[in-house]
Protein backbone atom coordinates (compact mmCIF):
# COMPACT_ATOMS: atom_id res chain seq x y z
CA UNK A 1 0.00 0.00 0.00
CA UNK A 2 1.62 3.36 -1.13
CA UNK A 3 1.28 6.33 0.63
CA UNK A 4 -1.41 8.77 -0.89
CA UNK A 5 0.29 11.91 -2.61
CA UNK A 6 -3.22 13.90 -3.52
CA UNK A 7 -5.71 13.59 -1.11
CA UNK A 8 -6.42 16.96 0.33
CA UNK A 9 -9.10 19.70 0.77
CA UNK A 10 -9.31 23.64 1.72
CA UNK A 11 -10.85 23.13 4.63
CA UNK A 12 -7.47 20.78 6.17
CA UNK A 13 -5.14 23.09 5.18
CA UNK A 14 -6.85 25.66 7.30
CA UNK A 15 -5.66 23.20 10.16
CA UNK A 16 -1.83 24.49 10.81
CA UNK A 17 0.68 21.79 11.30
CA UNK A 18 2.68 20.79 14.47
CA UNK A 19 5.95 18.63 14.29
CA UNK A 20 7.38 17.17 11.49
CA UNK A 21 8.76 13.93 11.43
CA UNK A 22 9.28 10.52 9.74
CA UNK A 23 6.28 8.50 9.28
CA UNK A 24 6.39 4.76 8.27
CA UNK A 25 3.29 2.05 7.08
CA UNK A 26 3.32 -1.66 7.42
CA UNK A 27 4.70 -2.08 4.20
CA UNK A 28 7.62 -0.60 5.61
CA UNK A 29 7.60 2.54 3.54
CA UNK A 30 8.38 5.79 4.55
CA UNK A 31 7.61 9.64 4.09
CA UNK A 32 8.62 13.12 5.62
CA UNK A 33 5.67 14.72 6.58
CA UNK A 34 3.98 17.37 9.31
CA UNK A 35 1.45 16.01 11.86
CA UNK A 36 -1.83 18.35 10.90
CA UNK A 37 -4.60 17.02 12.66
CA UNK A 38 -6.83 13.79 13.20
CA UNK A 39 -10.27 12.68 13.92
CA UNK A 40 -9.80 9.32 16.09
CA UNK A 41 -9.73 7.35 12.58
CA UNK A 42 -7.59 9.30 9.93
CA UNK A 43 -4.60 11.49 10.54
CA UNK A 44 -3.75 14.16 7.91
CA UNK A 45 -0.20 14.59 7.38
CA UNK A 46 1.31 17.93 5.44
CA UNK A 47 4.07 17.21 2.89
CA UNK A 48 5.18 19.59 0.04
CA UNK A 49 2.73 22.22 0.69
CA UNK A 50 -0.41 19.29 0.34
CA UNK A 51 -2.24 17.41 2.94
CA UNK A 52 -2.68 13.80 3.00
CA UNK A 53 -5.34 11.88 4.64
CA UNK A 54 -4.19 8.07 5.43
CA UNK A 55 -6.05 5.57 7.89
CA UNK A 56 -4.44 5.20 11.17
CA UNK A 57 -4.96 1.76 11.33
CA UNK A 58 -2.10 1.03 8.38
CA UNK A 59 0.39 3.32 9.99
CA UNK A 60 3.39 1.49 12.05
CA UNK A 61 2.80 0.82 15.89
CA UNK A 62 5.42 3.43 16.85
CA UNK A 63 3.06 6.22 14.86
CA UNK A 64 0.16 5.22 15.84
CA UNK A 65 1.28 5.51 19.51
CA UNK A 66 2.68 9.02 18.39
CA UNK A 67 -0.90 9.88 17.40
CA UNK A 68 -2.38 9.04 20.60
CA UNK A 69 -0.39 10.95 22.30
CA UNK A 70 -0.92 13.96 20.18
CA UNK A 71 -4.66 13.77 20.71
CA UNK A 72 -4.35 13.78 24.08
CA UNK A 73 -2.83 16.79 24.70
CA UNK A 74 -4.22 19.64 25.24
CA UNK A 75 -3.47 23.08 24.63
CA UNK A 76 -2.89 25.24 28.16
CA UNK A 77 -4.56 28.02 26.84
CA UNK A 78 -7.71 26.66 25.09
CA UNK A 79 -7.93 25.57 29.27
CA UNK A 80 -8.57 29.08 29.91
CA UNK A 81 -10.36 30.44 27.19
CA UNK A 82 -14.02 29.84 27.42
CA UNK A 83 -16.91 31.87 27.12
CA UNK A 84 -17.11 35.22 25.17
CA UNK A 85 -13.57 36.81 24.17
CA UNK A 86 -13.98 40.15 22.97
CA UNK A 87 -10.58 40.52 21.07
CA UNK A 88 -9.53 37.33 19.57
CA UNK A 89 -6.46 37.89 17.79
CA UNK A 90 -6.02 36.83 14.15
CA UNK A 91 -2.35 36.04 14.75
CA UNK A 92 -1.24 35.57 11.38
CA UNK A 93 -3.36 34.78 7.75
CA UNK A 94 -3.84 31.08 7.04
CA UNK A 95 -1.84 30.95 4.30
CA UNK A 96 1.29 33.10 3.52
CA UNK A 97 0.23 33.34 -0.29
CA UNK A 98 -3.13 34.89 -2.12
CA UNK A 99 -2.81 31.81 -4.30
CA UNK A 100 -2.91 29.42 -2.04
CA UNK A 101 -6.34 30.89 -1.06
CA UNK A 102 -7.71 30.14 -4.46
CA UNK A 103 -6.73 26.17 -4.56
CA UNK A 104 -10.05 25.17 -5.32
CA UNK A 105 -12.09 26.55 -8.67
CA UNK A 106 -15.17 27.91 -7.16
CA UNK A 107 -12.54 30.35 -5.10
CA UNK A 108 -10.55 31.33 -7.99
CA UNK A 109 -13.46 32.08 -10.04
CA UNK A 110 -14.78 34.76 -7.65
CA UNK A 111 -11.34 35.85 -6.86
CA UNK A 112 -11.09 36.08 -11.32
CA UNK A 113 -14.49 37.65 -11.08
CA UNK A 114 -13.56 40.52 -8.80
CA UNK A 115 -9.81 41.23 -10.72
CA UNK A 116 -12.08 41.90 -13.90
CA UNK A 117 -14.47 44.22 -12.35
CA UNK A 118 -17.52 41.49 -13.03
CA UNK A 119 -19.56 41.89 -10.13
CA UNK A 120 -22.82 44.11 -8.80
CA UNK A 121 -22.30 47.67 -9.63
CA UNK A 122 -23.86 48.65 -6.30
CA UNK A 123 -20.86 46.51 -4.43
CA UNK A 124 -19.59 50.23 -4.95
CA UNK A 125 -16.55 49.76 -2.41
CA UNK A 126 -14.99 47.28 -4.66
CA UNK A 127 -12.06 48.18 -7.42
CA UNK A 128 -10.39 45.93 -9.85
CA UNK A 129 -7.22 45.94 -7.97
CA UNK A 130 -8.22 42.18 -6.41
CA UNK A 131 -4.94 41.71 -5.06
CA UNK A 132 -4.64 44.91 -2.67
CA UNK A 133 -8.85 44.05 -1.83
CA UNK A 134 -7.42 40.94 -0.63
CA UNK A 135 -4.72 42.81 2.00
CA UNK A 136 -5.68 44.23 5.45
CA UNK A 137 -3.33 45.29 8.26
CA UNK A 138 -2.95 41.67 10.47
CA UNK A 139 -1.80 43.21 13.54
CA UNK A 140 -4.95 44.87 14.39
CA UNK A 141 -7.31 42.37 13.34
CA UNK A 142 -9.42 40.99 16.03
CA UNK A 143 -12.34 38.52 16.15
CA UNK A 144 -15.53 37.99 18.69
CA UNK A 145 -15.27 34.53 20.39
CA UNK A 146 -17.67 32.33 22.12
CA UNK A 147 -16.69 29.18 23.65
CA UNK A 148 -18.94 27.25 25.61
CA UNK A 149 -18.05 26.27 29.01
CA UNK A 150 -18.21 22.59 28.14
CA UNK A 151 -15.01 22.85 25.92
CA UNK A 152 -12.17 21.19 27.27
CA UNK A 153 -10.23 19.81 24.61
CA UNK A 154 -11.52 16.31 24.88
CA UNK A 155 -13.68 16.37 22.05
CA UNK A 156 -14.27 18.07 18.75
CA UNK A 157 -16.50 21.29 18.63
CA UNK A 158 -18.47 21.96 15.07
CA UNK A 159 -18.16 25.88 14.56
CA UNK A 160 -20.69 28.84 13.56
CA UNK A 161 -18.85 31.57 11.72
CA UNK A 162 -21.19 34.70 11.85
CA UNK A 163 -20.47 37.61 8.95
CA UNK A 164 -21.20 41.12 10.43
CA UNK A 165 -22.45 44.45 8.27
CA UNK A 166 -20.32 46.36 10.55
CA UNK A 167 -16.64 46.48 11.36
CA UNK A 168 -17.16 45.73 15.02
CA UNK A 169 -17.99 42.09 14.65
CA UNK A 170 -21.39 40.71 16.68
CA UNK A 171 -22.02 39.31 20.04
CA UNK A 172 -26.00 38.85 19.49
CA UNK A 173 -27.79 38.02 22.92
CA UNK A 174 -28.66 34.28 23.31
CA UNK A 175 -26.65 32.75 20.75
CA UNK A 176 -24.01 31.56 23.66
CA UNK A 177 -27.39 29.29 24.79
CA UNK A 178 -27.62 27.97 20.94
CA UNK A 179 -23.52 27.61 20.75
CA UNK A 180 -23.78 25.53 24.36
CA UNK A 181 -26.42 23.16 23.16
CA UNK A 182 -25.19 22.34 19.78
CA UNK A 183 -21.37 22.37 21.13
CA UNK A 184 -20.50 24.97 18.32
CA UNK A 185 -17.62 27.20 18.94
CA UNK A 186 -18.95 31.24 17.27
CA UNK A 187 -17.00 33.56 15.49
CA UNK A 188 -17.37 36.83 14.42
CA UNK A 189 -14.81 38.39 12.61
CA UNK A 190 -14.08 42.40 12.91
CA UNK A 191 -13.77 44.85 9.89
CA UNK A 192 -15.74 42.69 7.40
CA UNK A 193 -18.54 45.85 7.51
CA UNK A 194 -20.17 46.58 4.04
CA UNK A 195 -18.44 49.51 3.59
CA UNK A 196 -15.66 47.08 3.21
CA UNK A 197 -14.43 45.44 -0.35
CA UNK A 198 -16.00 41.94 -0.54
CA UNK A 199 -12.76 39.79 -1.37
CA UNK A 200 -11.46 41.50 1.99
CA UNK A 201 -14.17 40.54 3.89
CA UNK A 202 -13.75 37.04 2.73
CA UNK A 203 -9.73 36.90 3.72
CA UNK A 204 -10.75 37.84 7.46
CA UNK A 205 -13.87 35.26 7.52
CA UNK A 206 -10.84 32.72 6.78
CA UNK A 207 -8.08 33.99 8.71
CA UNK A 208 -10.70 34.00 11.61
CA UNK A 209 -11.70 31.13 11.06
CA UNK A 210 -7.97 29.55 10.47
CA UNK A 211 -6.69 31.26 13.96
CA UNK A 212 -9.80 29.46 15.85
CA UNK A 213 -9.17 26.18 14.54
CA UNK A 214 -5.34 26.70 15.87
CA UNK A 215 -6.29 26.80 19.35
CA UNK A 216 -9.32 24.52 19.70
CA UNK A 217 -10.12 21.06 18.39
CA UNK A 218 -12.72 21.44 15.79
CA UNK A 219 -14.93 19.15 13.34
CA UNK A 220 -14.13 19.56 10.11
CA UNK A 221 -17.32 18.25 9.11
CA UNK A 222 -19.30 20.43 11.52
CA UNK A 223 -18.39 24.19 10.15
CA UNK A 224 -21.15 26.58 9.01
CA UNK A 225 -21.04 29.82 8.15
CA UNK A 226 -23.97 32.99 7.70
CA UNK A 227 -24.23 36.57 8.43
CA UNK A 228 -26.75 39.62 8.83
CA UNK A 229 -28.08 41.83 5.77
CA UNK A 230 -24.59 42.45 3.92
CA UNK A 231 -23.03 39.76 6.38
CA UNK A 232 -25.53 37.09 5.50
CA UNK A 233 -24.56 37.96 1.46
CA UNK A 234 -21.11 37.49 2.50
CA UNK A 235 -22.04 34.24 4.53
CA UNK A 236 -23.62 32.53 1.10
CA UNK A 237 -20.71 33.78 -0.81
CA UNK A 238 -18.32 32.26 1.73
CA UNK A 239 -19.95 29.04 1.87
CA UNK A 240 -19.92 29.13 -2.68
CA UNK A 241 -16.16 29.62 -2.66
CA UNK A 242 -15.42 27.49 -0.04
CA UNK A 243 -17.29 24.42 -0.20
CA UNK A 244 -14.89 22.06 1.07
CA UNK A 245 -14.43 24.03 4.51
CA UNK A 246 -18.49 24.99 5.04
CA UNK A 247 -21.24 22.76 5.01
CA UNK A 248 -24.01 25.02 4.98
CA UNK A 249 -25.29 28.45 5.73
CA UNK A 250 -27.64 30.54 7.34
CA UNK A 251 -28.41 34.40 5.93
CA UNK A 252 -30.09 36.43 8.31
CA UNK A 253 -32.54 39.39 6.42
CA UNK A 254 -31.28 38.99 3.27
CA UNK A 255 -32.17 37.19 0.15
CA UNK A 256 -29.06 35.98 -1.97
CA UNK A 257 -29.34 36.15 -5.96
CA UNK A 258 -28.24 33.38 -7.83
CA UNK A 259 -26.34 33.28 -10.94
CA UNK A 260 -29.06 34.04 -13.85
CA UNK A 261 -27.86 34.91 -18.03
CA UNK A 262 -26.57 38.69 -17.94
CA UNK A 263 -26.46 38.42 -14.34
CA UNK A 264 -23.58 37.19 -11.62
CA UNK A 265 -26.08 38.06 -9.03
CA UNK A 266 -24.55 37.80 -5.78
CA UNK A 267 -21.85 35.27 -6.65
CA UNK A 268 -19.67 36.57 -9.16
CA UNK A 269 -17.44 34.15 -11.47
CA UNK A 270 -19.89 31.24 -10.61
CA UNK A 271 -22.97 29.65 -12.60
CA UNK A 272 -25.87 28.37 -10.99
CA UNK A 273 -25.36 24.68 -12.41
CA UNK A 274 -22.19 25.38 -9.92
CA UNK A 275 -25.02 24.62 -7.28
CA UNK A 276 -26.07 21.86 -9.17
CA UNK A 277 -22.62 19.55 -9.58
CA UNK A 278 -19.78 18.56 -7.59
CA UNK A 279 -19.10 19.29 -3.31
CA UNK A 280 -22.00 21.46 -3.42
CA UNK A 281 -24.51 19.68 -4.68
CA UNK A 282 -25.73 18.17 -1.43
CA UNK A 283 -25.10 21.54 0.42
CA UNK A 284 -27.97 23.53 2.27
CA UNK A 285 -28.82 27.11 1.90
CA UNK A 286 -30.71 28.25 4.35
CA UNK A 287 -32.72 32.34 4.54
CA UNK A 288 -34.37 33.75 7.74
CA UNK A 289 -36.93 36.98 7.63
CA UNK A 290 -40.32 37.51 8.56
CA UNK A 291 -42.66 40.57 7.12
CA UNK A 292 -41.67 43.51 8.83
CA UNK A 293 -37.59 42.94 7.41
CA UNK A 294 -37.59 45.40 4.43
CA UNK A 295 -36.04 42.56 2.49
CA UNK A 296 -38.93 40.34 2.95
CA UNK A 297 -40.72 40.78 -0.52
CA UNK A 298 -36.79 40.41 -2.31
CA UNK A 299 -36.43 37.23 -0.38
CA UNK A 300 -39.61 35.80 -1.06
CA UNK A 301 -39.04 36.44 -5.15
CA UNK A 302 -35.37 34.93 -4.94
CA UNK A 303 -36.69 31.95 -2.75
CA UNK A 304 -38.94 30.90 -5.40
CA UNK A 305 -36.16 30.55 -7.84
CA UNK A 306 -33.75 28.65 -5.39
CA UNK A 307 -37.21 26.44 -4.96
CA UNK A 308 -37.23 26.44 -8.71
CA UNK A 309 -33.71 24.97 -9.51
CA UNK A 310 -34.44 22.54 -6.66
CA UNK A 311 -31.37 23.34 -4.20
CA UNK A 312 -31.36 22.17 -1.06
CA UNK A 313 -32.80 25.36 0.15
CA UNK A 314 -35.20 26.45 3.07
CA UNK A 315 -36.61 29.66 3.72
CA UNK A 316 -37.87 29.84 7.61
CA UNK A 317 -40.84 32.98 7.72
CA UNK A 318 -40.95 34.10 10.84
CA UNK A 319 -44.50 36.78 11.46
CA UNK A 320 -42.95 40.49 12.94
CA UNK A 321 -39.37 39.56 12.21
CA UNK A 322 -37.74 43.00 11.42
CA UNK A 323 -34.41 43.72 9.47
CA UNK A 324 -32.52 42.19 12.09
CA UNK A 325 -30.17 39.31 13.04
CA UNK A 326 -32.41 35.55 13.59
CA UNK A 327 -33.79 35.44 17.35
CA UNK A 328 -31.96 32.32 19.17
CA UNK A 329 -34.69 29.92 18.65
CA UNK A 330 -34.51 30.65 14.64
CA UNK A 331 -30.93 30.44 14.25
CA UNK A 332 -31.06 27.00 15.87
CA UNK A 333 -33.69 25.64 13.76
CA UNK A 334 -31.54 26.36 10.99
CA UNK A 335 -28.10 25.37 11.71
CA UNK A 336 -29.81 22.14 13.08
CA UNK A 337 -31.02 22.03 9.58
CA UNK A 338 -28.06 22.57 7.47
CA UNK A 339 -26.28 19.33 10.13
CA UNK A 340 -24.25 21.31 12.74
Amino acid sequence: MHFPTSCYSLTLLLSLPLSAREWTNQSGQKIEADYVSCDGATVVLKRDGKDISYAIAKLSATDQVFIKEKMASKPASAKALTGWIQDFAIAKPAFSETKLYLSNRYAKAVYQAFAKGEFPADWSTNKKDAKAEFAYDSSTAKCIVYVPAAYDGSKLFGVYLHVSPGDDGENVDGYAAVMDRLNLIYISPKGTSNDQPMLRRVKLAIDALSAVRAQYKTDPKRIGVGGFSGGGHMGMLLHAMYPDTFMGSVSHAAQSYLPQPGSCGHFPGLEARDFKSGVLKEHKWCVISGDKDQNYAEIQKTSKLWETYRMNYKFIDVPDMSHSDAAPERLEAALKWIGL
